[in-house]
Parts: structure tokens; sequence; C-alpha cells
């Protein structure tokens, strides 16, 4: 029964019939992409600190470090705030969205290659490696010998 419908319809932006507007039309469309955009309430355009960081709603939120001195897009969506690479629309970072902390860091955006603007940060020293595994540990079962240990690195 909906074929006879597409075929006696006539769309009104071609003069054809439905049926034969799809057909014209199906060559011309392309598939959905894998992840469709979130709904966002919020939107603005924000510059990348030198720290890698982009401010929006009061909180501090780290950006891979090839963006730093450049501007993204920020996304204040239900659930969570996205930033944006406005050239492409890809989804550069992602983070909860209202929460207590007032800086949200991804380690991942310090990685990587630089570019022929950006250098790539230095790594972690030692100190710095052994206060993240301290920090990685539950508080609960932390030995006192690991305090001592990290003071003797920092000499």
């Amino acid at each position: 029964m909906l074929e006879a419908e597409e075929a006696r319809r006539v769309c009104p932006a071609t003069g054809l019939t439905v049926a034969e507007s799809w057909e014209a039309e199906r060559p011309l469309l392309r598939p959905l992409p894998a992840l469709l955009p979130e709904p966002f309430d919020l939107v603005r355009t924000a510059p990348v600190h030198k720290d890698c960081t982009v401010n929006f709603e009061g909180h501090s939120y780290v950006v891979p470090f090839p963006y730093a001195g450049r501007e993204v897009e920020v996304r204040g969506c239900a659930g969570s705030v996205q930033v944006v690479d406005p050239g492409t629309a890809a989804v550069l970072v992602s983070y909860p969205r209202h929460t207590p902390e007032l800086i949200l860091i991804d380690p991942a955006c310090y990685e990587g290659r630089g570019t022929d603007r950006v250098a790539p940060p230095k790594p972690l020293g030692r100190m710095a490696r052994r206060f993240q595994e301290i920090a990685a540990m539950p508080v609960q079962r932390r030995p006192v010998d690991l305090y001592a240990a990290l003071a003797e690195v920092a000499r």
C-alpha cells in the first residue's frame, strides 16, 4: 500500500512522484556518521591557553596540546562538556559536566608528537612519575615507606 501512495503522490519540490524523487536522491545521500552529534544547550568559541586549558562555565578543561594558542568550540551537553575542533567538527576530548572539580585533566592530552607550531610537552621526571604512582594507589593502601622513598627521590 505504501508503494502505491509513493507512486501516486507528487513531490512539491521536484514535480515528480515521491517514488521518482526518492530514486533520484538516493545516489546523492551519504550514510550517517557512526557517532551522531550529542545535543547541546550551550556553545562558545574559546581560546586554548599556553597550559593547554580552556575555560567554560567556571571550570578549566585540558585540551590536546597541539591546540595551544588556537581556538576551539566548547559545547555544554546534557551530561558532558565536549571540546570540538572547529575546522573538522571532531570531538577532541569530552569531560563530565557540572562536577565539583574546577579543573579536569586528561593526561592523554599531553602526549603525542609535536607539530611545526607546537612542541610536545617535556616527559615527566622521576619525581612526577613517583607522584603518579602514589596518587594511583588508594590512600588506605599507601605504605609510609612510599613517602620516605618519595622524599629520597626529591633530594
